[in-house]
């Protein structure tokens, strides 16, 4: 059945499902009760991948369930989802480029873009690009050169995806959207360039042009945002440094703006009941709550002690 539900259904769904979100005292609990099984159907597997991939489709029970209800706001459910289709995507590419990783699989379903089968043995290119022709994800056959920057474009296309998924909302919620969506560019702005830096070593002018043609994807509206979060970080880094601390790796940067992404998307989510605050917020805020149940469960696998576990949990304190 599609297209059965109005927006003020919808947003009293999401308003219900925003009250069962997770809480820090929550994932204490998780991390710390190492004998409890906190996950639901996943406490009796041994098979930690499928652990993970039965957390994934309980957690996004209710978007898939959604994705149809309303026409207006199906681009933005299944954009969602294809946030973690990305994970897959890469994880193919990663294979095709001779790299070993484990096989977790983000399953959506029937709205998925590449099938399972190609991470079995190992794929070529030539295997994958059909997949991609034609979709979201077709300007990562740009070039794809190098896993890394195959990698980066993947997750550019992504996040691409649902900054377009306002295209159906009446002007204001368009406008709406693409603020709460553009901290979010900027952050991923950030991090692009200290990856592309550090992990990478391009030069500044090569990273200037590179992130000038990121910034255009967007229509280039995102550099105010991006200022912004610059002065917030470089704070951030001071403080540290003026306390004899270690200095941040790239790691502790994408942790500490995603903390800060989380507390300022938090904090939006009653802004308006009727507006696509609400429903933006709630993505992202289930986004955050998969990786922090992810992270507890790989953590308690490893034997890391709750300490560590919770020091890389994103959420308010």
């Amino acid at each position: 059945m599609r297209d059965y539900a109005d927006e003020a259904y919808l947003h009293a769904r999401i308003y219900a499902m925003r009250s069962r979100l997770l809480v820090l005292r929550d994932y204490v609990s998780m991390a710390r009760n190492q004998g409890d099984a906190p996950f639901g159907q996943t406490a009796g597997s041994t098979d930690p991948i499928e652990a993970e991939e039965t957390v994934f489709s309980e957690q996004t029970a209710g978007i898939t369930r959604l994705a149809e209800a309303s026409r207006i706001y199906t681009p933005l459910f299944l954009a969602f989802l294809r946030q973690f289709e990305a994970l897959n995507v890469k994880l193919i590419l990663a294979r095709a480029f001779g790299y070993q990783s484990p096989e977790q699989w983000y399953d959506i379903g029937h709205h998925a873009t590449i099938e399972r089968r190609l991470i079995k043995g190992t794929s070529i290119l030539q295997d994958i690009q059909p997949f991609l022709k034609g979709t979201y994800l077709e300007a990562v056959l740009e070039d794809m050169s190098s896993y890394g920057e195959a990698e980066i474009r993947v997750d550019q296309c992504a996040l691409k995806d649902l900054y377009a998924a306002s295209d159906l909302f009446h002007p204001q919620a368009k406008l709406d959207f693409q603020d709460l969506m553009g901290t979010r560019i900027a952050i991923t702005s950030i991090l692009l360039s200290l990856r592309l830096k550090r992990t990478y070593q391009w030069d500044d002018e090569r990273i200037t042009i590179y992130l000038q043609g990121f910034h255009q994807t967007f229509g280039g509206r995102i550099l105010p945002q991006k200022n912004i979060l610059e002065m917030i970080l470089e704070r951030y880094l001071e403080e540290v440094r003026a306390t004899g601390g270690k200095e941040p790796d790239l790691i502790d940067i994408e942790h500490y703006l995603d903390q800060y992404y989380y507390r300022w998307i938090s904090s939006r989510f009653h802004r308006d009941f009727h507006s696509i605050w609400c429903v933006g917020a709630y993505l992202w805020l289930l986004f955050y709550q998969i990786r922090n149940l992810f992270r507890i469960m790989e953590g308690r696998r490893f034997g890391f002690s709750p300490e560590r576990i919770l020091s890389r949990i994103v959420c308010n304190t």
